[in-house]
């Protein structure tokens, strides 16, 4: 019925070599893999209500994750919600912080009451 995703990995080859590679191997040694990992590939499967939250300056799931996310949903017809963070990294710090657990629980509320 409803979801929201913080800094999502969206396709695994755009993150951290480290994490993707230990895991999967490379995109070239294990092309089928990192197809089927990529929610690019999901998107016209979403039902129900997700909203997308990201931090601009995010050093660990760059933006291009969240971005092409929404690029997809726009070609496919599906209808996301997005929040941005201006100037936070990955994890949505200070007072901020406050605020994103309030999105997020308002978010829940709205869609499962």
């Amino acid at each position: 019925k409803v979801a929201c995703a913080g800094g999502p990995v969206v396709d695994w080859k755009w993150y951290e070599i480290m994490y993707g590679e230990r895991y999967m191997d490379t995109p070239d040694e294990n092309p089928d893999g990192y197809k089927n990992a990529s929610l690019l590939n999901y998107i016209d499967k979403l039902a129900g209500h997700a909203l997308v939250i990201h931090g601009t300056m995010d050093p660990v799931v760059v933006w291009q994750h969240s971005l092409s996310l929404i690029q997809k949903a726009v070609e496919e017809g599906v209808q996301l919600d997005y929040f941005v963070y201006p100037g936070h990294e990955h994890n949505v710090r200070g007072t901020d912080r406050v605020h994103l657990y309030q999105k997020i629980a308002d978010y829940f509320d709205l869609y499962l009451k």
